[in-house]
């Protein structure tokens, strides 16, 4: 299953004027973006809380043209329950906007940091969490991430250096992808990443980095990444390294180590995905049919008869809100 999606009328999604939208207050974020916590209220959506997305000042009028193009392309994307939902856009006049349904509990990367000790020595929860449940956790957000790549690349969809901060978390522990962007402008916003003065070198595929390639199977690699991420419970890639070095380990195939809790098995899904050779690493089609194997065989092993096995569409997690000024979104992590 690729997971839910729901078709809509054009309706459902509206053309917002300004006058439509409460700016209440701006979020935290170090790129071209700007976000703001707002409220949408107009005759054909009802008073609902937003995350609105613009592009800051200092932009030049190409990445002006491609929040303009990428815009008009998500408005009109199938719903799925694991890509952020755009509520409407604003176009008529600069600034422009994208109206993001809100997300309670933040970015994975912020979920990952605050529920777990950076330095991989302790649990921070209240109880102590086996190392087999915390993967169980973590295995269902990788089904979840990948669900929704797969639907973005069926849709002509991209999703240039993927990371930990690109996915956000809701209530119930689904996660959610969003700034992804469609197939046409994808290699412009390449082009911007890597422009970036410490461009997120750790995240991007070898091809990206040093021919400057942009293929369809470049966002799997970033995608291994993500879930290296996740199973070192929020570490950085290659931390403490430049962008040099990091080159420099990837030309003598010196990839992230195995995480202390990461499955063999969930390692050795990465080492497929980290293959220098594009059309060698495996489709999200696959990736997918591994990933619920995986959780099945978790929930398994966990479950006293070891007869059910999980619904794809169905939560393993859910997140509790600690602190309502973690809930950001912000940009790429390095520039």
């Amino acid at each position: 299953m690729v997971g839910r999606v729901v078709q809509h009328d054009e309706e459902e999604r509206s053309f917002l004027r300004p006058d439509d939208v409460k700016l209440s207050f701006q979020l935290p974020s170090n790129g071209t973006m700007n976000y703001w916590i707002a409220t949408i209220s107009s005759d054909d959506i009802s008073a609902t809380k937003v995350v609105a997305k613009t592009v800051s000042g200092s932009a030049r009028m190409k990445e002006l043209h491609n929040f303009k193009e990428i815009a008009k392309a998500i408005i009109i994307l199938s719903k799925h329950d694991n890509i952020v939902e755009v509520l409407g856009i604003s176009l008529e006049t600069v600034p422009y906007f994208i109206y993001q349904e809100y997300v309670e509990c933040g970015t994975l990367k912020a979920f990952l940091t605050r529920n777990y000790e950076s330095s991989g020595n302790a649990i921070s929860h209240e109880e102590e969490i086996s190392d087999q449940n915390i993967n169980l956790q973590l295995t269902a957000f990788a089904v979840d991430i990948c669900k929704g790549m797969l639907f973005l690349s069926e849709e002509n969809y991209r999703h240039p250096a993927l990371s930990s901060r690109k996915i956000l978390i809701s209530a119930t522990g689904v996660c959610k992808l969003y700034d992804f962007c469609p197939v046409h402008v994808a290699m412009d916003t390449v082009s911007q990443i890597l422009e970036k003065e410490v461009p997120p070198t750790a995240w991007l595929a070898p091809e990206t980095i040093f021919i400057g390639h942009y293929l369809d199977k470049s966002d799997i690699w970033s995608f291994g990444v993500v879930m290296w991420e996740m199973y070192s419970l929020g570490k950085t890639p290659y931390d403490g390294l430049t962008c040099f070095e990091i080159e420099s380990k990837l030309r003598r195939k010196q990839y992230c180590e195995q995480p202390s809790i990461c499955p063999g098995g969930i390692y050795d899904t990465m080492l497929l995905i980290w293959n220098p050779t594009t059309d060698k690493r495996p489709s999200f089609a696959r990736l997918q049919t591994s990933l619920l194997a995986f959780l099945n065989d978790m929930r398994k092993s966990n479950d006293d008869d070891g007869d059910d096995e999980i619904d794809s569409d169905e939560p393993v997690y859910s997140c509790v809100i600690n602190d309502t000024s973690e809930n950001i979104y912000i940009d790429y992590p390095m520039g």
